[in-house]
C-alpha cells in the first residue's frame, strides 16, 4: 500500500506511534479499547491511510493522548499552508444599508 504524503498527517501518525512505543501499549489492546480493527491502527502508524477524525480521536483517547495534545504537536503550519496552497479566509464585511 502506498504511503500518505500529507506532512501534517505524517506528524500526527509519528506522534501516536512514538507515544504507543514509549508507553509499551499493545496494538491489539489499543484496538480493543478504541473499538476499532487493529488493521486501522497499523494503517495509521504505517501512514498508509488517513482515518476519519472520529477514528483518530478514538485511537488517541484509548492510548491516553488528550485531543489538545494530539493537535498541538510541533508543526510548521505556515510552511504547510504554502506547500498546499491553503489561504486564510477573510472576515465577512458588513454592507451598509
Amino acid at each position: 500500500m502506498e504511503q500518505i504524503q500529507d506532512n501534517y498527517f505524517i506528524a500526527i501518525a509519528d506522534y501516536i506511534k512514538a507515544f504507543v512505543d514509549e508507553e509499551g501499549i499493545d496494538i491489539s489492546d489499543l484496538a480493543a479499547a478504541a473499538n476499532v480493527d487493529r488493521k486501522q491502527i497499523y494503517r495509521l502508524i504505517n501512514k498508509e491511510h488517513i482515518p476519519r477524525l472520529s477514528t483518530l480521536m478514538r485511537i488517541s483517547l484509548a492510548a491516553g493522548i488528550e485531543p489538545a495534545k494530539l493537535f498541538s504537536i510541533k508543526f510548521d503550519f505556515d510552511k504547510y499552508m504554502k506547500e498546499n496552497n491553503i489561504l486564510k479566509a477573510g472576515f465577512k464585511t458588513k454592507r451598509k444599508s
